[in-house]
């Protein structure tokens, strides 16, 4: 196969919409360039077992990313190292706002339910650091 052709068949797997949706429009967005930049960068440097295995590893890059999003707006990281929280704690806190934002299996990260769930979070850590929780 030429690289030509090579190359047609990735752009045409990064134009399936789960992929359009999930990878290239986050990327595009990331990198606040177009999705047809975005497919031609991945086309150049990805070969055809990553560009198939990267919608899986877009996932597990959005759950990394929310989990890091998590301890950054509860301040776990600073619960953690002063020894405020143990490791189960802050892990236990994590997963039970993950699990509320699943749905059917899916991450479906709504700003408003996330808010919500940030702010039952804080008032469960107070409660722990209290000493009633």
């Amino acid at each position: 196969m030429t690289d030509e052709t090579i190359k047609k068949i990735k752009l045409w797997k990064l134009e399936s919409y789960a992929y359009k949706d999930q990878v290239l429009k986050k990327l595009a967005e990331t990198l606040k360039i177009p999705t047809e930049k975005v497919e031609e960068l991945l086309a150049k440097n990805l070969d055809m077992a990553r560009i198939e295995s990267s919608h899986s590893s877009m996932e597990q890059a959005i759950l990394f990313r929310l989990e890091k999003q998590i301890e950054l707006d509860l301040g776990l990281d600073y619960l953690y190292h002063l020894e405020l929280l143990d490791k189960e704690q802050v892990k236990s806190i994590k997963e039970e706002i993950i699990k509320e934002l699943e749905v059917s299996g899916k991450l479906e990260i709504n700003p408003e339910e996330y808010e919500k769930l940030i702010e039952e979070a804080r008032k469960k850590i107070i409660k722990i650091l209290e000493g009633s929780g």
